[in-house]
């Protein structure tokens, strides 16, 4: 956990949130010498217009990760402004939208092109609210091939598939209005991953889950590591999740 701390604040020199804030002051200086890092996936919104769809093609480093959703989803996805003053944020509501199939509801924000046995880290800060369905959170290889899936009911009930044929644990409770950071720590070599939730009110933290597929041939090689997220069937006015930013970071070793 606290080398996924240090990731998290050694890639981001932008303004930063106050989750960076709070996770800053809980690193020892020591750690600043130990790793270096990649980026996968770097989303954040404060170049974006209000009101408008963010940009497919994320700006700025690294080149080529993306943000995909169809047509039809649009109205669900808008640029708001952050509940930091100053900032912006993605809302994904559940707003009535005609259209959806089974095949077009996922926002996904997916990463570039690399090697998927290294460890990586998928980070997001968001906040849920309104009553209404819930939210599925999917980590994926960027193609079929599923890491984890995890649940948030609008009562914050966090839940987490753990095999396709219907089993599910309940991991902890996210209340609405309260902003959280989710880190999944994937090791596919070791066909694991360990998950966290940051937040007020006392962390969640879950290790040594596995991968939902045990074969590691079935995951793409090298993948584009993403990020999805989608309503379950039905619709609200007032459902709603805010993205505050959205990253996937790869540690190297130090040559």
């Amino acid at each position: 956990m606290r080398e996924v701390l240090l990731l998290v604040y050694t890639k981001l020199n932008a303004p930063m949130k106050t989750f960076r804030l709070l996770l800053f002051a809980m690193l020892p200086v020591s750690l600043f010498t130990s790793c270096k890092t990649t980026a996968i996936l770097t989303a954040k919104f404060e170049s974006e217009t209000v009101g408008s769809l963010p940009a497919k093609n994320i700006p700025g480093d690294p080149a080529d990760d993306a943000i995909e959703y169809s047509t039809e989803l649009q109205p669900r996805i808008k640029v708001t402004n952050s509940a930091t003053a100053g900032q912006k944020a993605v809302t994904f509501s559940e707003i009535n939208t005609p259209g959806l199939t089974a095949h077009n509801q996922f926002l996904s924000f997916k990463g570039i092109s690399t090697d998927f046995t290294q460890p990586m880290w998928f980070i997001f800060v968001a906040t849920h609210s309104g009553s209404g369905e819930r939210l599925t959170i999917d980590i994926t290889d960027g193609s079929a091939a599923m890491i984890t899936r995890m649940f948030i009911t609008d009562s914050g009930q966090l839940s987490m598939m753990t095999n396709f044929t219907g089993g599910e644990q309940v991991l902890g409770n996210i209340p609405a209005g309260v902003q959280h950071t989710i880190f999944v720590t994937l090791n596919l070599s070791e066909r694991k991953f360990n998950l966290t939730v940051l937040k007020s009110g006392g962390n969640i933290t879950v290790s040594d889950r596995p991968v939902l597929l045990d074969n590691i041939l079935a995951y793409a090689n090298p993948a584009r590591p993403m990020l999805s997220f989608r309503w379950d069937d039905g619709a609200s006015d007032t459902r709603k999740y805010v993205l505050e930013e959205v990253m996937i970071t790869r540690k190297k070793p130090e040559m």
